[in-house]
């Protein structure tokens, strides 16, 4: 009896996905991964911005294939915001985007170092069970599916922890409130660095995505680089120690690396 229950308390978490005008997307990447890697559809919160987004996604995606649709608001910080106030106060979250193609894990005796994630349920149960140990709310994955890059470690100095695929412990609104248009994982990886004095991340794990580059979403958002260079400057100007321009990254957009090299050496 007493396993079944720290089973239960292992597992006890929701999936939320926010999703915009990416019926297809979801169904075919994300959902798709989920269900190959056996996650429960009665975790999967999805996320849409109005009534008839709600309708749209509805149709489009099979029965049995997510738990809920939820009727939230349009923009991906004011949606982020909406999950936290969505869910109750310590509420495990894990947060994942709509185009999810796949996870890789770092493999050492692999050609190129990595292999198909043998399962996402043990990341997402230790992801938890590593931030509970700290006391930290927030766990998080390798940013880039390169096994070259990934490691078989787990950090918790400040790394930032990508908005793809992270789990939080939800902190509530009075805690954690986005104020950036864009980057707004960099600002949920420094907050909870702020309040924690540390984050999770394993670096054995890594998704598979295409960054800046599929339909919809927050590229259906024509003022984005502007916003990315917004969000930016308000970064550099909440956390000066920690945040720096990365002129190294040629994606289009000003981007930013983060740092804490008075507490830390990497």
């Amino acid at each position: 009896m007493a396993g079944k229950t720290r089973k239960s308390r292992a597992s006890d978490y929701v999936i939320a996905i926010p999703s915009y005008k990416r019926t297809e997307t979801l169904k075919e990447k994300t959902l798709a991964t989920l269900k190959k890697y056996k996650i429960e559809p009665s975790k999967i919160h999805i996320f849409v911005a109005d009534k008839d987004e709600e309708k749209a996604y509805k149709e489009a995606l099979p029965n049995g294939s997510y738990g809920k649709i939820v009727v939230g608001i349009k923009g991906i910080k004011e949606i982020r915001n909406f999950i936290t106030d969505y869910f109750p106060i310590g509420k495990k979250i894990i947060c994942m985007d709509d185009d999810i193609k796949e996870f890789l894990e770092y493999d050492e005796k692999a050609p190129r170092k990595e292999k198909q994630l043998t399962s996402l349920k043990r990341v997402f149960e230790k992801g938890f069970t590593e931030a509970q140990k700290y006391g930290f709310h927030l766990w998080g994955i390798y940013p880039i599916a390169n096994g070259f890059f990934m490691k078989p470690t787990v950090s918790i100095d400040l790394k930032f922890i990508v908005g793809v695929c992270f789990g939080i412990i939800n902190p509530g609104s009075s805690k954690l409130k986005i104020p950036v248009d864009m980057k707004t994982d960099y600002y949920i990886t420094l907050r909870m660095y702020e309040l924690d004095g540390g984050v999770i991340r394993m670096n054995n794990v890594a998704p598979k995505t295409a960054y800046y580059k599929e339909a919809g979403g927050i590229q259906a958002d024509e003022g984005r680089q502007k916003k990315s260079k917004d969000a930016a400057e308000m970064l550099i100007k909440l956390y000066p120690e920690w945040v720096k321009l990365n002129p190294n990254r040629k994606s289009g957009f000003v981007e930013i690396r983060i740092k804490d090299t008075k507490k830390f050496n990497d």
